[in-house]
């Protein structure tokens, strides 16, 4: 079950990497909140028509607790942290911005601790830092030329993403019990696009290129790579792990991204970032092969919230 849990969340993390690169191939196209807006309607379309191929329910009888945490978690947890994301960028520099952004990991590791009474053995969390400090050499090793001149505001509202992104994992990992990964993730794109749609009046730019069929494709592969199958993997990794280890094993995200960045941009690797992926290959055998998970883990009631072989 664990191995299983860490295999979805890589492979999680190797979809969001690769939507990380096709984001700077549709940034461009048109404003922003609209890309974001077509791609979770994307997702959301296909982790629904998959439902409905397997005859399985989109909505279910719910509690108000579950609604709550379903909102909680395409608000706080997906739209609103999208949205600061664009909004920081636009005043700092994206190497800054991967640099801040990685502190999602160690939010969703500071709020499980706290809001899910997870715990960490002192060597998983050994193995913890060496994720983040591998993913940020990552960042900061490439070749492109880094400026560091930024805004303070920019700064504040990818940090504030970050905190987002991080919090996340406990809505999402409280719905596990109730609903399946993929009725979870439909739901999440499905209000997340509804949120962004206010934000489209923001920079309402016209599209700068024609919307060939080339562009269609990119956006569609951006929707289905990164909210549907991205999020349905991240989904499952999260209901057979506790939500501080999936939010570590996410700090291999840049190195996916390094990745397909060389194979679809032609980019270049670094000797620095090579380091630094050995790094992080190091701290995930770490935590995978740290001692047996805790088989329970109380929610901020006492109640029980996921029980692991």
């Amino acid at each position: 079950m664990r191995l299983q849990g860490f295999l979805y969340t890589i492979a999680g993390a190797c979809l969001l990497g690769l939507g990380a690169v096709l984001t700077k191939l549709v940034a461009g196209l048109a404003n922003p909140f609209l890309v974001l807006f077509l791609a979770l309607l994307i997702g959301g379309f296909f982790i629904a028509l998959f439902l409905l191929a397997r005859r399985q329910s989109l909505l279910l009888a719910l509690s108000r607790s579950a609604w709550v945490d379903m909102f909680l978690l395409s608000g706080l947890g997906t739209a609103l942290p999208l949205v600061l994301l664009i909004f920081g960028l636009t005043s700092t520099s994206v190497v800054t911005g991967g640099f801040l952004l990685q502190l999602q990991g160690p939010a969703g590791i500071i709020f499980a601790c706290l809001l899910l009474r997870e715990k960490l053995t002192r060597k998983q969390g050994t193995g913890t830092i060496l994720l983040m400090i591998g993913s940020i050499i990552v960042i900061l090793g490439g070749n492109q030329i880094i400026s560091w001149q930024t805004s303070i505001q920019g700064d504040l509202l990818i940090s504030m993403a970050a905190l987002g992104f991080g919090y996340s994992f406990i809505p999402a990992k409280r719905l596990c019990l109730q609903i399946g990964p993929l009725q979870i993730s439909s739901l999440r794109l499905f209000l997340s696009a509804c949120l962004i749609i206010p934000f489209l009046f923001f920079q309402s730019s016209v599209i700068k290129v024609s919307f060939s069929l080339s562009v269609f494709w990119i956006l569609l592969l951006y929707g289905l790579t990164n909210f549907g199958l991205g999020y349905i993997a991240l989904q499952e990794g999260l209901s057979r792990l506790p939500a501080w280890a999936s939010a570590a094993i996410l700090q291999t995200i840049p190195i996916f991204a390094t990745a397909f960045a060389i194979i679809l941009l032609q980019d270049t690797l670094s000797f620095i970032q090579i380091i630094g992926g050995i790094i992080v290959i190091a701290g995930g055998i770490i935590v995978v092969s740290g001692e047996a998970f805790p088989k329970r883990f109380s929610g901020i009631f006492g109640r029980n919230l996921a029980e692991m072989p």
